[in-house]
């Protein structure tokens, strides 16, 4: 299986609000010529904030995501046959980690053996890590 490799997020927040960002994923149909949905019906969301970018970083927060998880305060799988889901980051989130930008994990965990299957957010391009951005207004 093969994951649409340019994906990127990079989402800001005002510090003291809540916000929501919408996810879809596609993966490359077994001809490899399109992309088609991936089915999350048999998987959830780990979504992580991190310290910094690194894969032995300081986890700042964690939120597993599910077709039953809350959306107010987690997020929610919200079309799984179709590869969707949405992220919630609350005001209490934001006041916790505080202004500035952190990375983000996001990986799609195989709901029976609690194993990831892929990571979504292992940078882009340019070297660009996807990120979350707290600010002041």
């Amino acid at each position: 299986m093969t994951v649409s490799d340019n994906y990127y997020i990079d989402a800001v927040i005002v510090r003291g609000t809540s916000k929501t960002h919408s996810v879809s994923i596609n993966q490359k149909t077994e001809d490899g010529l399109a992309f088609e949905p991936f089915d999350l019906s048999d998987y959830y969301i780990r979504f992580r904030v991190l310290g910094s970018a690194t894969a032995d970083a300081l986890v700042l927060l964690e939120k597993i995501i599910t077709q039953a998880s809350d959306e107010d305060v987690d997020g929610v799988i919200t079309d799984a046959s179709n590869g969707q889901f949405q992220f919630h980051i609350t005001a209490e989130d934001t006041n916790t980690l505080g202004t500035g930008k952190f990375p983000i994990s996001i990986e799609v965990m195989d709901a029976d053996t609690d194993e990831s299957l892929f990571v979504l957010t292992e940078g882009g391009y340019q070297g660009e890590f996807n990120s979350i951005q707290i600010t002041e207004v």
